[in-house]
């Protein structure tokens, strides 16, 4: 069985400001596949904008600003 690689701080650091969904899934982490990431994008958890294929990207900041607020919640 392969296991996933997690994203390191380079991998985020190089990605661009607006990834597709399947980025954004990899640098969220283990526990984030596509399926996660669509639903959190309906709930509107993400910001987002058209992608050029007609589908959509999501602003690599506002991942982790979910990140950042789901560790604060967890914590209290």
């Amino acid at each position: 069985m392969e296991t996933k690689r997690l994203p390191s701080l380079v991998d985020w650091a190089v990605a661009p400001e607006w990834v597709t969904p399947e980025h954004a899934a990899f640098l969220m982490g283990r526990g984030y596949d596509l399926a996660v990431i669509h639903e959190l994008v309906s709930i509107g958890a993400f910001d987002l904008r058209d992608a050029p294929d007609g589908g959509y990207l999501i602003e690599r900041a506002s991942l982790r600003e979910y990140q950042d607020a789901l560790l604060i919640a967890l914590s209290e």
